[in-house]
């Protein structure tokens, strides 16, 4: 190894546990999952670490980080579930005064990869870490909006997820990299599949249940998919689980609940959260059994010799509603499908689940879907992203697969057009500077319809005309909308979506731009310039192309927007 080694890292940040994975070039055979995360050493440890973090209420914003993950003491006041922040902000109620997801998130992103790094520097030569190329991925739901990746871009950024010449950040889907990874590894799959099968990615989390449909396009000597639907997904992960099972522990444990410690409150629910997995709703285990430190025996409550028991009928009742849930959500999915799906594949945290599996299967049964379920479910996702970043960003090989994703919504920019009384509304007349035609403001173009298959290669250009008297950023709003027929003109069905300032001020005025007099005393000048849009790994870029090339900066701003 040496100066052209490249090492890629991907970060499957979950709603209640994070995982993070790894490659280099040399070796690019071995994935080595990240592990021995810090820990105050009453916790278990293993290859994830819990999705949490704790603040003092006292100094500045860069002093009060005060644990995270394993270290998490039971006095701390434990942050949870902040990822759902990103996509929304009605969490925000339970963040620290003067912070927000954002900043949250940044924290806890930089505490994973301080441990990250020091793991890597184990395994290689400093000279090697120094001189590196360093790849950073992050896997996100399907169904996440455009702010909320932008939101995420900012706090990895700002983590030191891309800084620096030598560092950059990709974002690919969480099911899709499971997917991907499953047909690569799993025994014999692709030995037994045929070209137009369909199926189900079910990437099953601790706090969210995403589910995306595919249909092999290709399958040597490159494996290729399309996406069959734009994705679907809901809060229904194994987490709400948890929750339904401290109730429980709390009504059967009575008065004796006041008198357990924080401490063993906690390690009760954390005991439930590891162990649940094993649950199959065996007839000849009639009672599962949730280990609690420092109580012997107290009958009423049932716990016996250090144990909580709870009854098969218990823990079905804890269970179902989300099961159910997960079901609903896998029948629309098919629903949605022109033809029959030949196999479903679970995966995610949840999805090692033996009781989800199984539930699955009944159902998948009498339909002959088959239901998949990866050795290594759990980390499917994260182990998919580093293959996939490996294969795309590193070897560029040919043989990458590839995937045609569906547009999520439309994609368009409000512009003037000339005035046609039988196309436009006279409320929206107005009359340009300079040369005084008149126009339809308020018009909508759209570069992306919709439900729309998309390559990576692909991009989507729209001209834009400019009349300008002197040179400054220009902005433009890019709109969305989620209608199966958007309409031409902006109304209650679009949506700002965000603020896209174009900046082309590092040209000359006088040798770039074409001049126009007005009169002897007064002129002006006009721009013809394409912004061109992506939505490569299903991540909305923008760029400005000005005389053919692309120059300038596009920059995105998603807050602010008007209403």
């Amino acid at each position: 190894m040496g100066d052209g080694e490249h090492i890629i890292i991907a970060i499957d940040f979950g709603t209640t546990y994070s995982a993070v994975a790894w490659t280099c070039l040399e070796n690019a055979q071995k994935i080595d999952l990240i592990s021995g995360w810090p820990t105050s050493g009453q916790q278990p440890l293993g290859t994830q670490v819990p999705s949490e973090i704790a603040y003092s209420d006292h100094g500045d914003a860069e002093e009060r980080l005060i644990s995270w993950g394993y270290n998490l003491s039971p006095r701390d006041k434990t942050i949870k579930w902040f990822k759902l922040g990103l996509e929304t902000d009605e969490v925000s109620m339970f963040l620290p005064s003067g912070m927000d997801t954002v900043s949250v998130t940044r924290d806890y992103l930089r505490a994973v990869n301080a441990h990250v790094m020091q793991t890597i520097s184990r395994r290689l030569l400093a000279t090697i870490i120094q001189t590196a190329r360093y790849s950073y991925i992050l896997t996100v739901p399907a169904i996440w909006s455009d702010n909320a990746k932008e939101r995420t871009k900012r706090a990895a950024l700002e983590a030191g997820f891309g800084n620096g010449d030598k560092v950059d950040l990709t974002f690919y889907s969480e099911p899709e990299t499971a997917a991907v990874y499953t047909l690569r590894t799993m025994e014999g799959i692709l030995h037994h599949v045929r070209l137009g099968d369909k199926f189900v990615v079910c990437d099953a989390g601790g706090g969210t249940v995403d589910l995306i449909s595919y249909q092999l396009k290709e399958i040597d000597p490159y494996l290729q998919m399309e996406e069959c639907s734009m994705g679907s997904g809901d809060y229904c992960g194994s987490s709400f689980i948890d929750r339904e099972f401290e109730k429980l522990f709390q009504l059967r444990m009575g008065s004796a609940y006041e008198g357990l410690s924080i401490s063993q409150k906690q390690r009760a629910v954390k005991n439930f959260e590891t162990s649940k997995i094993a649950f199959r709703n065996d007839e000849n285990c009639p009672m599962f059994q949730v280990s609690i430190p420092g109580i012997s025996t107290i009958p009423s409550a049932g716990v016996r010799e250090g144990f909580f028991e709870v009854s098969r009928e218990e823990m079905k009742s804890l269970f179902d509603p989300v099961v159910s849930k997960v079901l609903e959500l896998i029948q629309e999915q098919i629903d949605t499908q022109q033809g029959k799906v030949k196999f479903i594949l679970l995966v995610g945290g949840f999805g090692e689940s033996e009781y989800l599996y199984l539930r699955i299967q009944d159902w998948a049964a009498p339909q002959n879907i088959q239901v998949l379920q990866p050795r290594d479910a759990a980390m499917a996702i994260v182990k998919g992203a580093v293959l996939r970043g490996l294969e795309k960003k590193v070897l560029n090989s040919p043989r990458s697969p590839k995937v045609t994703r569906r547009a999520r919504r439309s994609y368009g920019v409000i512009t003037c057009e000339i005035f046609d009384p039988e196309q436009h509304l006279e409320s929206d007349a107005i009359y340009e500077v300079g040369s005084k035609r008149k126009l339809a403001q308020l018009q909508v173009h759209w570069f992306i319809k919709a439900n729309q298959l998309v390559d990576d290669e692909e991009t989507f250009r729209y001209g834009f005309s400019r009349i300008f008297t002197e040179l400054e950023p220009w902005k433009d709003v890019l709109v969305s909308s989620e209608s199966p027929t958007p309409p031409t003109r902006v109304d209650e069905q679009v949506q700002y979506h965000c603020v896209l300032k174009s900046d082309l001020t590092s040209l000359s005025l006088r040798h770039d731009f074409k001049r126009h007099r007005i009169d002897f005393r007064s002129h002006y000048y006009t721009a013809e310039y394409d912004l061109v849009l992506s939505l490569a790994d299903n991540n909305l870029t923008l760029a400005l192309s000005f005389n053919g090339r692309n120059q300038g900066l596009v920059t995105v701003e998603f807050d602010g927007l008007p209403v």
